[in-house]
């Protein structure tokens, strides 16, 4: 049951199921879908256009599946999936968008009912109850509501202002680290600062073992595969990373990686999904769909090697003009140049290199704090609109 509310004199509540019928989406899969102008919902939003709807015109799309609750308004008729409930018929006394905002205010995400997964039974969401402005006057009660909706629109627009200027600015901050990985590493095609040299991956990065986890299957393992990679923070999501048994270990589970050793995505157009693995998954298993880089002593240290292969110089390396090749080799990668401070003398090398990744670690701290705070700006905003939408329906603006 949703929270109740005093509500303003001469307003009332109304069961959903006795204003509108909600309607069960139904199967279209890409492959059924011709090309037009109709858009195809699924439960979070659009998934592609087809050239038929199914709905009669302006339509509530509801999630019913996966993300359970969530709300979609479509101006035009649509196409809903089987994985949505839509309302696209509306009594005279309700105002479309009215129900929109309303539901939108009440989180119906709160009210899915499997936790493996996310689902939203229709009865249950039968059950919300609707404020409605002067139910027995329904002159009155439409004017108010689209007076409310007006009102909430220009509210909303100003909030979805900010998140776009804050989204823009998370976007220009990722950019900052490759123009400073820019600065610092030489481009193949440029003049090389005095002293330095280029080395093949190949030359500071040696091998490394393949362990099969089937010949131990009552064995555990922790397997690193590509979705486990956070590609904006370049590290592995530890959260991510499955824990098997050797006896049901996957056939890509097959190269063995330690603390400090880089994992280079092979697949396109995944080349940067790239981390450093930490001590925590030492001895464990990555994907087959890895390269893995392991500095030799003496030549490179880890985290140089890691910022040097972030470089976009280093992918535009492995994906030339006219590339179509779905994946990269090992040996691709170790083939690949990377630019070596005073590559004839180690001491000099490697003093330099720390310089380098002391540097850079300070700026990607600098880029992660911003971020973080540009993060918590989003979240606040999406405080906000539920303040306002909670508002809205306590006859308040």
């Amino acid at each position: 049951m949703m929270e109740r509310w005093e509500l303003p004199k001469g307003w009332g509540w109304k069961r959903l199921k006795t204003l509108v019928t909600v309607n069960y989406g139904k199967g279209l899969s890409e492959k059924q879908r011709k090309a037009g102008n109709v858009p195809v919902y699924g439960a979070n939003g659009v998934v592609g256009f087809h050239d038929t709807s199914i709905t009669k015109g302006q339509t509530i799309v509801i999630g019913r599946k996966g993300s359970a609750g969530a709300v979609n308004w479509s101006e035009i008729a649509c196409w809903p999936i089987d994985t949505t409930f839509f309302i696209d018929e509306f009594p005279e006394i309700l105002y479309p968008q009215f129900l929109y905002q309303f539901l939108r205010s009440q989180q119906i995400d709160r009210l899915q009912q499997s936790a493996a997964i996310p689902g939203l039974n229709r009865d249950v969401l039968y059950s919300v109850e609707v404020p409605i402005p002067y139910p027995d006057d329904p002159a009155h009660s439409l004017a108010e509501q689209r007076r409310i909706v007006a009102r909430l629109e220009l509210l909303l627009d100003e909030t979805r202002a900010m998140r776009e200027d804050i989204q823009i600015m998370r976007r220009d901050l990722a950019q900052v680290m490759e123009s400073v990985l820019a600065e610092v590493f030489p481009n193949p095609n440029e003049d090389m600062p005095e002293g330095w040299g280029w080395k093949q991956i190949g030359e500071v990065a040696q091998d490394t073992e393949r362990r099969n986890p089937s010949m131990r299957p009552n064995e555990s393992f922790f397997y690193i595969d590509i979705a486990a990679i956070d590609n904006k923070n370049y590290c592995i999501r530890l959260e991510g990373v499955k824990e098997i048994q050797g006896k049901d270990a996957p056939s890509r589970a097959r190269k063995e990686v330690h603390t400090n050793d880089i994992i280079f995505a092979t697949t396109r157009p995944y080349l940067k999904n790239i981390a450093i693995v930490p001590q925590a998954l030492d001895n464990q298993i990555c994907s087959t769909g890895f390269c893995v880089l392991r500095a030799k002593p003496g030549l490179a240290i880890p985290k140089y090697l890691f910022f040097a292969v972030l470089t976009n110089s280093f992918i535009h390396q492995l994906t030339p003009k006219g590339a179509n090749y779905p994946a990269v080799n090992d040996s691709d990668i170790y083939q690949a140049i990377i630019p070596i401070p005073s590559p004839n003398d180690s001491a000099r090398s490697l003093a330099e290199q720390r310089r380098i990744v002391a540097y850079l670690e300070h700026i990607a701290e600098e880029i992660r704090a911003m971020d973080d705070l540009l993060a918590q700006d989003l979240r606040d905003i999406e405080v906000l609109e539920q303040s306002i939408l909670a508002a809205a329906f306590r006859g308040e603006v």
